[in-house]
């Protein structure tokens, strides 16, 4: 609030939120044909197209989009191999989030920083991001299943020294944004799961404490004979 107040007072335009940013991501990388125009043109027109002006958020979603393009084939790889591993918990429809968020975990997380990155991933759906996060930055994962792939289009020294070895330098603090994803996750389930009980209770007639209501009958006053007047 103070951020955007400032920035209305000096006529600076407002940087975009955390998951609006991210979102933008995921258009400007989405929306690109390689075969109708190029890189350079589609970024501008989109930036254009939807008043981003912002110069941090302009480098950022330029980076992205030119990042994305430059290692479609590592993060192909990446993504290919993350809906092979965990079909049943993913969903192809958050493949261009996926990518973008594999770009940024893979290629710039060092200069992005952590905590700009953790950022970006709490900004996200928990569940989603647990599992990205848990088969990214799994060593089995980069050393049996990516690794492998990757060294087939990469020198070995930049997917050994640059994918593999810092994926795994951040590890540790990954599973600390995990272990947080999954509190999230479990406080939400039992606040459902206790909403849900007390419905259920009060559907079948029982109180907080689980006891049934018994009716009572209605105390009602027993009417009064009324004078009938005698016949005339």
């Amino acid at each position: 609030m103070a951020a955007a107040s400032s920035a209305a007072l000096t006529d600076e335009p407002a940087r975009l939120g955390v998951a609006e940013l991210v979102r933008r991501c995921e258009e400007i990388v989405s929306t690109y044909h390689a075969g109708r125009t190029t890189v350079d043109t589609h970024t501008d027109e989109y930036l254009s197209e939807h008043g981003i002006v912002e110069p941090e958020d302009v480098c950022f979603l330029q980076q992205v989009m030119y990042g994305c393009v430059r290692y479609r084939r590592l993060l192909k790889i990446m993504t290919s191999s993350l809906f092979f591993k965990h079909g049943g918990e993913t969903q192809r429809s958050d493949a261009t989030l996926y990518t973008v968020l594999g770009y940024l975990a893979l290629l710039r997380l060092s200069e992005l920083g952590f905590a700009d990155f953790k950022a970006i991933v709490l900004s996200q759906e928990r569940h989603a991001m647990t599992v990205f996060l848990r088969f990214l930055f799994d060593a089995d994962t980069l050393r049996v299943w990516l690794r492998p792939e990757w060294m087939k289009h990469y020198e070995p020294s930049f997917v050994e020294d640059e994918l593999v070895g810092k994926a795994l330098t951040f590890a540790p603090q990954v599973q600390g944004v995990v272990r947080v994803l999954e509190g999230q996750a479990a406080a939400e389930a039992s606040k459902r799961d206790e909403e849900a009980a007390a419905l259920k209770a009060l559907a079948e007639g029982r109180g907080g404490k689980g006891e049934c209501t018994v009716p009572e009958p209605f105390n009602l006053t027993a009417p009064k004979a009324r004078l009938v007047p005698p016949p005339e």
